[in-house]
Parts: C-alpha cells; sequence; structure tokens
C-alpha cells in the first residue's frame, strides 16, 4: 500500500456529512429492501435477513467514507471495503430497482414504460451520492485515476440488471437495449464522472470549437475521418484497393447495434479523452511533455483497456490487434479534441466507427485478422501515428493549449463558469 493516504484530512468543498449519510441509509435500505422481497412469492424469513445484510452494508459503507487508518493491516482492509463499494453500489442499485419492477408485476405497456422511466430516473439520482462520497474526496492524482478506470466498469454494467426477468411482452425492447447495451449505464458514468471532476477542480469538457484552431486543419481532420469511418465499415481491409473501394451493405440496422455502438462513444470518451486525459495534463503540467505526455499515457491505457475483451470469447489475436488499434486511435481522438477544442467532436468520431462498424458486421467483437488485413490496418493506423505526430508539432500544438487550459485546474477563468466549455 502507498503510504500516502487515500483521502485528505480536509475534505473539498461540497463534500459533507450529508452525502455520507444519504450514501449509508440508502445502501442499507436498498440492500435491506432487495433481500427481503428478493423470492417473487414472498417469504416472511427473508425479511430478517434482509435486515441484516442491510445494516451490515450500512455499516460497510460508513466505513468505507472514513479517513485511511494509520496501522498498515487496517488500512489493507479499509482499501479492501472501498474497492468492493465501488463495484457492489451500482450493482446494488440495479439489482434493487430490477426487484421492484419484478414485483410490482405491471402488466400495462403505458403504465410498464413510465413506472421504469421514474425507476431510471430515481437510479440516476440513487448514485449522487455515491460519487460525492467515494469519489469525491480522493486527494491524489493516481488514485483518482484507478478509481475512475476501476469505477468504470461497475457504473456502467449495474443498471444491466436491471432487466433480469422483466416480461418482454410489456417492456419495450427500447427499453431493454439501452439498459443492455450500456447506453443508460453510460449516462450514469457521465454523472458520476461530472460530480468527482467539479470535486476535484476541474472544469467540464470544452463543447465548442477551438479558435486557435485553423480552418484547413480541420477539414484535413474531416476528410481523414470520413475516409477511416468508409474504409472501416465497408472495406475488406485486404489490400490497397481497399481503401478506396468499397462495399456499401449492413447486416444488421437496428436500434440495438445502434445503442451498442453508441454506449463506447459516450462512456469511454468520458473516461477516457475527459477524466483522464484531463487528470494527466494536470499531472504533468510542470513538463515540457504535458500535452504529448498525456496523449501517449491516456492512449496507451485506452489500448489496454481493450483486453479485456479476451474475457468475452474474442480470440486472442484478434484481441492483441484490437489493443494496437485503440491505443493508436486513442492518441488520435485525443489530439483530435485538443485541437478542435469541441469534446463533441471525438465523442462523434467514436460513437459512428462503433456504430458503423457493428452494423455492417452484425457483433460487438472483432474477427482474427488475416495477415493482408493485418498490413494494411497497420498502414491505415500508421496514418493515425503521422496525424498524431503532425498535430502536436508546431503551431497546432500551441492551439492545443486553449483546450488545455478550459479543463486543467490552474486556468484563470477555472472558477468562473463551472462545467461550460
Amino acid at each position: 500500500m502507498n503510504s500516502r493516504p487515500i483521502y485528505s484530512n480536509s475534505r473539498p468543498v461540497g463534500v459533507t456529512d450529508f452525502w455520507r449519510w444519504w450514501l449509508v441509509i440508502q445502501g442499507g435500505l436498498l440492500t435491506a429492501g432487495s433481500l427481503a422481497i428478493t423470492d417473487p412469492h414472498f417469504k416472511p424469513e427473508y425479511v430478517p435477513l434482509g435486515i441484516i445484510f442491510g445494516i451490515a452494508e450500512g455499516g460497510l459503507l460508513i466505513l468505507s467514507t472514513l479517513r485511511v487508518p494509520r496501522n498498515y493491516i487496517f488500512r489493507f482492509f479499509f482499501a479492501f471495503n472501498v474497492i468492493i463499494q465501488f463495484a457492489a453500489y451500482p450493482i446494488l442499485v440495479g439489482y434493487a430497482a430490477n426487484m421492484f419492477l419484478v414485483r410490482t408485476a405491471i402488466k400495462q405497456p403505458l403504465v410498464a414504460s413510465l413506472t421504469i422511466s421514474a425507476v431510471l430516473a430515481i437510479a440516476l439520482v440513487a448514485h449522487i451520492p455515491y460519487a460525492m462520497a467515494l469519489f469525491a474526496p480522493l486527494r491524489n492524482g493516481w488514485d483518482r485515476g484507478i478509481a475512475s478506470i476501476y469505477g468504470f466498469t461497475w457504473i456502467v454494467a449495474g443498471p444491466m440488471f436491471i432487466t433480469d426477468k422483466l416480461d418482454k411482452n410489456i417492456y419495450s425492447h427500447i427499453w431493454r437495449d439501452l439498459l443492455n447495451t450500456g447506453v443508460y449505464g453510460a449516462l450514469v458514468f457521465v454523472l458520476v464522472g461530472a460530480i468527482a471532476m467539479y470535486q476535484w477542480g476541474y472544469r467540464g469538457p470544452s463543447w465548442r470549437l477551438n479558435p486557435l484552431a485553423k480552418p484547413w486543419v480541420l477539414a484535413i481532420l474531416a476528410g481523414f475521418c470520413v475516409l477511416f469511418l468508409g474504409w472501416n465499415t465497408f472495406s475488406n481491409l485486404d489490400s490497397l484497393r481497399s481503401l478506396f473501394i468499397w462495399q456499401i451493405q449492413f447486416k444488421a440496422v437496428t436500434f440495438y447495434w445502434f445503442a451498442q455502438g453508441l454506449e463506447p462513444g459516450i462512456a469511454e470518451e468520458w473516461l477516457y479523452r475527459y477524466i483522464v486525459l484531463a487528470l494527466m495534463l494536470n499531472g504533468l503540467r510542470r513538463s515540457r511533455w504535458q500535452i504529448p505526455g498525456a496523449v501517449f499515457f491516456s492512449g496507451l491505457l485506452f489500448g489496454l483497456w481493450h483486453s479485456t475483451n479476451v474475457t468475452a470469447g474474442q480470440s486472442i489475436l484478434a484481441t492483441a490487434n484490437q489493443v494496437q488499434f485503440a491505443m493508436i486511435a486513442g492518441w488520435f481522438l485525443a489530439v483530435l479534441y485538443l485541437y478542435s477544442g469541441s469534446f463533441i467532436v471525438p465523442m462523434t468520431f467514436h460513437a459512428l466507427i462503433d456504430i458503423l462498424g457493428m452494423m455492417a458486421s452484425g457483433s460487438s467483437l472483432s474477427g482474427t485478422p488475416t495477415l493482408n488485413e493485418y498490413i494494411w490496418g497497420t498502414i491505415m493506423e500508421l496514418i493515425y501515428v503521422a496525424l498524431t505526430i503532425w498535430l502536436l508539432t508546431g503551431k497546432r500544438r500551441t492551439a492545443m493549449q486553449w483546450t488545455v487550459d478550459n479543463i486543467v485546474p490552474g486556468n484563470p477563468l477555472h472558477f468562473a463558469t463551472p462545467f461550460v466549455g
């Protein structure tokens, strides 16, 4: 364990016991309620069991919001409990929402739609104390980054529990698609990340175009993005001709695949091009390599993140190829954001890559590339690298400072208009 405490001795402005007790009481009640009604036919013996577990979870939540103990043994258990709560709480909210919907057994589609809308709104609000009590007090840059990346998985995955055992004839497939693909979870993560970043002293991402960006440079970048989208979606990727000759066809044009591709465009960009990139830019603020260093390491982490796809059944070779592409694409997405100044640009580009790719292939997993596909794919990636290096040099790098100053603490206008680009 690092000898530095996870939490600061003085909490940031806005982090009070109010948030702690909201988290503790709410977490305990959700646990007790979920276990007490876990059986569809309801058995009275589940009530005391739910109360016992509810009190236990409330106690663990209290411990996770206290200062780090000095004793190394207690410090280990403290950190272990914090890690558990980062994962357990979003799952708990999703499971409790599911238990409520299953137990109410609504039969009218309109009433069911209104009910699930209300439940999702409440579940969103339920994550506010989670962000304020567990994320906001983190003071060390490493702790913030690790917590954000680790919490990302559980925050996005938690709402997927909501659809379990719901009647498909009553609840519209749109609700199931928004929840099962992680789109709703991505919106929850945006809320949690925004609260955490604000409490850590960061502004929100910039949304308007960088006034220092040259129109002709933006035109070149837009042209390449369009070229890549066409090549990635419709090309057979096995020859030089594949760069320009495409077969435009889709296998699965459905809302499900649209949502499946939209989720990473929202959640992964919010994590890696906003939170992680901003944390690294701040950590390297005294270095002459601030911008290229932050771009490189955020892209590296983005690539390594995709190695987890092997657990979803993707082959090792396909995953290795995807990690390579994601790392290089992460570099380009970072400079694309920093130069253009608008977070909408990388978010839209990333979402379109996945939406079009998934609709064209009908799958969320990458196939194992042939040797020719790997060679020509690598050539396209080298173009990415060349554009990234080009943007990181000369006046183009200087122009990026405008975006950096808008998201990193220390800007003279920093606290003037929080969450305004």
